[in-house]
């Protein structure tokens, strides 16, 4: 039977969705890692990326279907040239942060960071394939300027910090290049500013985003030896919430059993008030079914949304992963999120957060298990395209259904704040369409 959000649903969630951004100054900034084979625990390569912007919270999930390889990435709802992070049928994954020292003078043209991943994801089917890639657009020039995370399906895992005409590769799987097996980056170039591909905290003074980048490294590089899960990722990374020296929040993910903090400050956690999504790309063993590579896929700041297996084999996509003015599940987090901030731009309410994590990763944990157990089964027995759609489309179901409760439930709490913004009901003219029964 075919369902549609109610009425005041709608018109709460699209209200919120369109309150401006926290500030009015373009920022593009990010944090990603490239974990190899080596430092997981089941040796497949893992991708991460938080990416944060103040362009827009708006975002949805693209099919591409007109390369040699079909894909789904991450976008900025409603425009299709430029993907933020995707993965490939042939196992093909990839990220990037903008890294505005890798800049040079002159005029540039060609490929910026979003063409050049939109065409990576249509084109390369492995690490090297992207190298060649960029090797070819060395010569015509890009106007890229980024650190480019890649994986792929026979265990590829590579770092490339990319400017418009020159390119580096760190190997992952290189243990000269990677003793860990893991390459963090935030929004720096180690070649341009004459680092080793590991710096130091002392070798960062006064980086751009060196914090960040140094809260990533202590959360990842002391599992290396007791091995790296996409759960570990999914829950620690991504959701991380520090303070100003770089240690977890009581009541955190990464330093449970006390209470949280009334007010926190996200100014430079790894997530915050202007991450607007995230990806973390499980792989494949060289040996197994590339399709198989699964985007798990958190749209909206991560503390308020829930992480989604995405396939790019799949025939269609989960209504609840696309629309022009941002995709259903990114909206509900999007109003989620603007109820638990304060007025300020990056102060966060501690207060009803613990009760929405009990909710959200309660289901998240199923979504994980259920699909690692679908993955190992689909390992023996051959699969069809729609049976990989049909279990995407359940799986997407059951998180919408999760964070609809949450928003339901925050919103009730949310109107009897006399500080809570009150949405303008006159707004909701189109997300009452979006999702209709599949």
């Amino acid at each position: 039977m075919p369902y549609r959000l109610k009425p005041l649903l709608a018109a709460v969630v699209l209200a919120f969705a369109t309150l401006p951004l926290m500030s009015s100054n373009s920022v593009q900034a990010c944090t990603t890692a490239v974990i190899s084979g080596r430092a997981t625990s089941d040796g497949r390569p893992i991708l991460w990326k938080n990416r944060d912007t103040r362009d827009t919270t708006h975002q949805e999930i693209l099919q591409l279907t007109e390369g040699k390889h079909r894909a789904i990435g991450v976008v900025n709802a409603g425009k299709t040239n430029s993907v933020w992070m995707g993965v490939n049928e042939a196992g093909f994954c990839i990220e990037n942060s903008v890294a505005r020292d890798l800049a040079i003078p002159g005029k540039k043209s060609g490929l910026g960071n979003g063409g050049l991943m939109k065409r990576a994801l249509e084109t390369c089917a492995t690490v090297a394939e992207f190298k060649q890639l960029l090797e070819e657009t060395d010569e015509t020039g890009r106007t890229t300027i980024g650190n480019f995370g890649v994986i792929d399906g026979a265990g590829g895992a590579a770092m490339f910090e990319v400017g418009p005409k020159s390119h580096v590769m760190y190997d992952a799987n290189d243990p000269e290049t990677a003793p860990d097996g893991i390459v963090v980056r935030a929004n720096f170039a180690t070649t341009v500013r004459d680092l080793p591909i590991d710096p130091t905290a002392d070798q960062l003074v006064e980086v751009p985003s060196q914090d960040r980048y140094r809260r990533a490294c202590s959360l990842l590089k002391p599992l290396a030896g007791d091995k790296i899960s996409v759960a570990y990722v999914l829950r620690n990374c991504t959701r991380d919430l520090s303070d100003s020296k770089l240690a977890p929040l009581p009541g955190s993910v990464n330093l449970k059993g006390n209470p949280l903090p009334p007010e926190i400050d996200t100014a430079n956690t790894i997530s915050r008030s202007f991450t607007v999504s995230a990806a973390v790309f499980h792989g494949v063993l060289p040996d197994e079914d590339p399709r198989l590579t699964t985007m798990w896929t958190i749209l909206g700041e991560p503390i308020f949304s829930l992480a989604v297996p995405c396939f790019a084999a799949t025939t269609d996509l989960s209504p609840e992963l696309v629309g022009k003015r941002g995709a259903p599940i990114n909206e509900l987090a999007n109003s989620l999120r603007t109820w638990n901030y304060f007025p300020e731009a990056e102060t966060l309410r501690g207060d009803g957060l613990p009760d929405l994590w009990k909710e959200l990763w309660a289901t998240e944990d199923q979504l994980l298990a259920e699909t690692l157990q679908q993955r190992d089964a689909w390992q023996t027995a051959p699969f069809t395209a729609e049976e990989l759609t049909a279990f995407q489309k359940q799986q997407v179901e059951t998180a919408y259904g999760t964070l609809r409760a949450a928003f339901l439930a925050t919103k009730n709490e949310a109107l009897t704040r006399i500080s809570a913004p009150l949405p303008d009901f006159t707004l909701a003219t189109e997300l009452s369409e979006s999702v209709t029964d599949r």
